[in-house]
């Protein structure tokens, strides 16, 4: 059976129900199938190009309202720092993505002899898509990991921490007040979370060891045991994503081709020119940050979906992993 809308409807026996929804229908289903198509191996390229381009001029459109509404009526929360870098992250995130749109619209080109050549490389966005998701998965582990207090603390300052040892790395004479102050800087934040009632808890050799690590951290209850617990980007997926093995390999491939890596550079000439892949992402992990800023700063989400149609709001709640 089809309704006014499209949707089509057939029993195929058996408890079986096959479902043809069309991406350009004005409902619910149309929006979520719209917001999926790019993964449809039976769409051509360049009508997933055109569909990327759109949702990610969605997305943007979303995230520099959030941003404007923070502007004009949550100025005054700022003033937290905590909250001053949550806001930071989705600032950044947003810009990293209007790079990647950008880069990805226009692409790379060249002039010689007065003629405009192509660089043709689809992997040059994927530094922008990796750089979205580690502000997504960093605004998660320091403001939606936990609502243990003691948790909180020990995430946010591991990850000062980890910060202020990267600026003592190397002897430039230049820089040697900047690292005294860092130096500083770190024995007062160690002391801090060796003070934490967790830390308290761990065992303090193993506790120790991650402290004078690099790495963002926590402590956390295994069985009648307290033990550290690394949060690393790498190992976001299972928090953001329900553990999804294929989501869990995206990390490691953008990463072969944000560096100079063997793998990454030998398949350069393999490539088969589809942009289209990077900037869909990077529109899942902006959208995502969005409802998870919105979240955090407990903001009425009607603010910005009455303005949408029934439509965009499955289109938002898809990219956003709100549905699962």
């Amino acid at each position: 059976m089809k309704d006014c809308d499209g949707l089509y409807a057939q029993d195929l026996g058996n408890g079986i129900i096959e479902l043809n929804i069309p991406i350009n229908g004005n409902n619910m289903l149309s929006g979520i199938a719209y917001a999926a198509s790019p993964m449809y191996e039976n769409i051509p390229n360049s009508v997933k190009r055109k569909i990327v381009l759109d949702l990610s001029n969605f997305v943007i459109r979303i995230a520099n309202q959030i941003i404007f509404y923070m502007l004009d009526h949550l100025s005054q929360s700022l003033q937290k720092e905590q909250n001053n870098i949550a806001f930071a992250f989705l600032q950044r995130a947003t810009s990293f993505h209007i790079s990647n749109h950008k880069v990805s619209f226009e692409g790379i080109t060249t002039e010689r002899n007065g003629k405009i050549c192509a660089l043709v490389d689809e992997y040059k966005t994927m530094p922008l898509t990796r750089s979205v998701y580690e502000h997504l998965a960093m605004f998660y582990y320091l403001f939606c990991y936990t609502n243990d207090v003691n948790q909180r603390e020990m995430i946010w300052k591991s990850w000062i921490l980890s910060s202020e040892k990267n600026k003592v790395k190397g002897n430039l004479p230049e820089f040697e007040v900047e690292r005294q102050n860092a130096n500083k800087r770190i024995e007062e934040l160690k002391e801090a979370l060796r003070n934490n009632d967790l830390a308290k808890k761990c065992i303090k050799s193993q506790f120790e060891g991650i402290l004078n690590g690099n790495a963002v951290f926590t402590v956390v209850k295994d069985g009648d045991k307290y033990v550290t617990k690394k949060l690393s980007y790498d190992s976001a997926w299972q928090y953001l994503y329900g553990n999804s093995l294929d989501l869990a390999l995206n990390y490691g491939y953008f990463s072969m081709h944000s560096h100079p890596t063997y793998i990454g550079l030998s398949q350069f000439y393999s490539q088969q020119d589809n942009i289209e892949f990077p900037l869909y992402e990077s529109c899942h992990y902006l959208a995502y940050l969005c409802r998870l800023f919105i979240q955090k700063f407990q903001i009425d989400n009607r603010i910005f979906t009455n303005s949408l149609t029934e439509r965009e709001r499955e289109i938002f709640s898809f990219l956003s992993n709100e549905i699962y």
